[in-house]
């Protein structure tokens, strides 16, 4: 795993600004190796059974590396709600690349496929506080114990299956380098909801999509490293389903840009720029055969830049500022969604009108580290025109304005925006004291903050913000436990997530959620033979010891039906969980 952040993050698109997390998936082994491995995972809270295989080599510079999955999830209970229906999922999945790695450099088929179905919980319940499941007929029943426990979802229920196929390339030239890549994926995404026909696609989205990216890194001259590029996408969804939540559309990004970096003594500088086009040919949105939204064409383009350093103060102290402008073009659902969407428990309506979001971020950082101590502290100012977000629609006559779709009463929301402004801070201290060097005390603070420039119908927050969260963890980690126990490790942690009280409150949007302690524990180790070679690690974890029962403030699940016979609102999190996790690594020297 790459963390970008600063002027690098350019290289990925305009709006990377609060960096970037790039999953590098085809490092080959070592030469003449062939490793394999077997991964297991049981969770008690809602029986989650996990397997995933992989096998990998390296001869002569001829690499690969498959793995298949598969996991599957009954419905997950809480102490509130009991076991929460329609929770459950399953999930299988296979991918891999082979290549070629020589001294010129690389090249790279990959290919993954992705299969997931997952209930979509929308917390229905009768009376007496039982969930309640659709029935043929448009009649409602209780789940059994055996609806509860099964892993194949009921309806609602998504079904996505994303497959894709890369050619990533990597050539040197002189003392050049030239890497490119060409991709092509399919996400087919359906909506099951009739109980009176189970095979009916409420709605299906056939989108498909090409992206491609070239990067020529120059030689460095002068202690300059620079590169070029290019890199976007062609988009194409068509509606197959019975219903449209998105119209059918054709879309087409590309972007240039120029990054550079050098480092002169003890500080480091870098800086890049990007120009970015999306253009946008969107179908009329139909339901059935009447017209229920215009098709339109939409262009937008912008620039992009980013400068930042670091300097070295001292041995133990580096200081970090970045100053950056970004720019976001409006997505298909915000400009042209009009229709339910199950799930988010919303019905929801976009404007063909939106303009682009621009930004400019200003983030500053101190690392400081000793032998016994590790500080981080950041902070950043992010202030923004024409930002995007979503309010609830009222009424004509007052009171939050519902639509009826599919026999549920969903609350109407639609995209809107104004100039605000995102600042947050976060905070990270790692204690390991001598004598004591295996043990590890650590903090981790975060802290966001978002409020438009004028209020919103008196109402200064922005919507949706995570709220405060500090995590204590005290570690004990020990290299060698005995002969063939090694790398042992206990943890306990806090999980403190404050309350979130500065909220959106115009138009009914969201309310006020309250704070709550979790407390997490896990323990591990790795199994070695009397030769050193690992033989098995295993790993158990416990989540939410205490059973709290808790709702986290981005949780659509907060804004389900009330039970009426608790009166509390909403769905709420996953429970006390025990999770046990088992690795078995195998590896193989192939002789020349």
């Amino acid at each position: 795993v790459e963390i970008l952040k600063g002027p690098a993050s350019l290289i990925y698109g305009s709006d990377a600004m609060a960096g970037v997390i790039n999953i590098i998936t085809n490092v080959p082994v070592d030469n003449n190796t062939i490793k394999a491995n077997i991964f297991s995972n049981y969770q008690s809270n809602n029986k989650t059974r996990a397997l995933n295989a992989n096998l990998a080599g390296n001869i002569k510079g001829i690499n690969w590396n498959v793995y298949g999955s598969a996991v599957a999830a009954a419905d997950y209970h809480n102490k509130y709600d009991g076991r929460v229906f329609n929770s459950k999922y399953n999930q299988r999945n296979f991918g891999g690349y082979a290549g070629y790695n020589g001294n010129w450099g690389y090249s790279h088929l990959l290919l993954s496929s992705f299969n997931l179905k997952a209930g979509l919980v929308e917390g229905d319940r009768d009376t007496l506080g039982y969930f309640t499941k659709l029935m043929p007929g448009g009649a409602e029943g209780r789940p059994t114990e055996q609806d509860f426990t099964s892993t194949t979802p009921e309806i609602p229920y998504q079904h996505i299956r994303h497959f894709k196929v890369a050619l990533d390339n990597s050539i040197k030239m002189g003392q050049n380098r030239l890497v490119f890549n060409i991709g092509y994926q399919q996400n087919r995404r359906e909506e099951f909801g009739n109980a009176d026909d189970l095979q009916e696609r409420a709605l299906f989205f056939d989108l498909k999509t090409i992206t491609y990216t070239a990067q020529f890194q120059l030689k460095e001259v002068n202690g300059w490293s620079t590169s070029i590029g290019i890199n976007g996408m062609q988009q194409n969804n068509t509606n197959k389903g019975v219903k449209q939540l998105i119209p059918d559309y054709n879309l087409f990004d590309i972007g240039s840009y120029l990054y550079t970096k050098k480092t002169i003594g003890k500080v480091t500088v870098s800086g890049g720029a990007r120009y970015d086009n999306r253009s946008l040919k969107v179908q009329n949105l139909l339901d059935g055969t009447t017209v229920k939204g215009t098709g339109f064409n939409r262009s937008f383009g912008n620039f992009s830049g980013s400068v930042g350093m670091a300097a070295e103060l001292t041995h133990q102290l580096v200081f970090k500022l970045n100053v950056a402008r970004g720019f976001r073009a409006p997505g298909i659902p915000e400009l042209a969604s009009n229709g339910a969407h199950e799930g988010t428990i919303r019905y929801e309506y976009g404007d063909a009108n939106l303009k682009s979001e621009t930004s400019t971020q200003l983030d500053a950082g101190l690392d400081f580290t000793t032998e016994h101590i590790s500080l981080g502290l950041s902070a950043y100012n992010n202030s923004f025109n024409n930002f995007i977000f979503y309010r609830k629609l009222q009424a004509a006559a007052g009171g939050d304005s519902t639509i009826n779709a599919n026999g549920s009463n969903l609350d109407a929301f639609k995209f809107d925006q104004r100039k605000a402004a995102l600042r947050g801070v976060e905070a990270t201290i790692d204690i390991h004291p001598h004598p004591l060097d295996w043990l590890h005390l650590q903090n981790t603070f975060s802290f966001v903050a978002g409020r438009f420039k004028d209020p919103v119908s008196s109402v200064k927050y922005l919507p949706f913000i995570p709220a405060p969260r500090l995590i204590t963890e005290v570690r004990g980690n020990f290299k060698k436990l005995t002969k063939t126990v090694n790398n042992f490790y206990i943890k306990f942690e806090v999980d403190n997530t404050f309350a979130q009280n500065n909220v959106f409150t115009a138009y009914n949007t969201e309310t006020d959620t309250p704070g709550y302690t979790l407390l997490n524990a896990a323990m591990g180790a790795d199994f070695t033979s009397a030769k050193g070679v690992t033989l098995l690690s295993i790993n158990f974890i416990a989540s939410n010891l205490g059973n709290v029962a808790y709702q986290n403030h981005l949780s659509r699940l907060k804004y389900a039906a009330e039970n009426i016979a608790t009166g509390r609102m909403g769905v709420f999190n996953m429970g006390r969980n025990f999770s046990i996790k088992l690795n078995i690594p195998l590896s193989f020297i192939v002789n020349n």
